[in-house]
C-alpha cells in the first residue's frame, strides 16, 4: 500500500504511452474478470466511499461488501468517512485497517477539523499510521455545532479552523509519510466570500503540502 497520488501519476503515464496502441476492445471499455465489458474507458479510474456503520453487525457486513466489491470491480482506492468531532473514529480506523490488510485496496481516510483539538487530530494520525494508512483526505468537515449549513466566514469550531491548518499539521508531524488530498469546490464553498477567494484558498492548501484535489459540489 502506498500513496494514491503516485498510482494516479503512474496510471496517467501508462495510458499516455499506450495512446497509439490501445489494448482495449473496439468499444474502448474495460473487460472485467468475468469477461464482461464494463463499458468504462481503460484510462478512467474510480473509487468508492464508505460510511462506518453504527453496529457490529453492520461493520461485519460492510467489510464483507468491501472485500467483494474490491475484488470484482477493482477500484483505484476506497475512502472511509470520519464523523464530526471524531464520533466514528474507532470504526473508521477499523474499516480502513481491514480494507488495506485483508482486502488489498488502498484507503483514503477522511479526517475533519470540526470539533477536534490538535491533540485529538495528532492521536488520530498516529493511529492511522499504525494501521498502515498512507492517505488522508484533510477536510474542514461539517458545519460548526448548532448550525445546519455553512455561512460566509464560518470556520470549523475546532482548533484547526480550516483544512489548510490540518494539512500543515500532518506535514509537521509526519513529513511525507501521508499522501494528502483536499477538497476543491468548482461552484465555490458556501463559506467563501468569492470565487477568487476560493481559488486562492485552494492554491494555499496545495502550497501547504496537499498532493491532490477531490472536487465536491453543493
Amino acid at each position: 500500500m502506498g500513496k494514491i497520488v503516485d498510482k494516479i501519476i503512474a496510471r496517467r503515464k501508462k495510458y499516455q504511452n499506450r495512446s497509439h496502441s490501445k489494448v482495449a476492445d473496439q468499444s474502448g471499455g474495460v473487460t472485467g474478470k468475468d469477461g464482461v465489458d464494463d463499458g468504462i474507458p481503460s484510462e478512467w479510474y474510480y473509487s468508492f466511499e464508505f460510511f462506518p456503520p453504527k453496529t457490529e453487525a453492520g461493520l461485519d457486513n460492510l467489510v464483507t461488501r468491501i472485500d467483494r466489491m474490491s475484488r470484482r470491480l477493482e477500484p483505484l482506492f476506497i475512502d472511509v468517512t470520519w464523523g464530526s468531532a471524531g464520533s466514528t473514529s474507532a470504526r473508521t480506523l477499523a474499516v480502513a485497517s481491514h480494507a488495506q490488510r485483508y482486502c488489498g485496496v488502498d484507503v483514503l481516510m477522511h479526517l475533519t477539523c470540526t470539533g477536534m483539538t490538535k491533540d485529538q487530530l495528532s492521536h488520530a494520525l498516529q493511529q492511522a499510521k499504525s494501521c498502515g494508512v498512507h492517505n488522508i483526505l484533510a477536510l474542514r468537515g461539517d458545519p460548526p455545532k448548532g448550525k445546519r449549513s455553512w455561512l460566509k466566514g464560518d470556520v470549523s469550531g475546532g482548533e484547526c479552523d480550516r483544512s489548510i491548518e490540518l494539512v500543515k499539521l500532518i506535514r509537521e508531524l509526519h513529513g511525507d509519510h501521508f499522501g494528502i488530498a483536499v477538497a476543491g469546490h468548482p461552484e465555490g464553498h458556501p463559506s467563501s466570500e468569492s470565487q477568487e477567494e476560493e481559488m486562492k484558498h485552494l492554491k494555499n492548501k496545495i502550497d501547504a503540502g496537499a498532493d491532490m484535489i477531490i472536487t465536491q459540489f453543493f
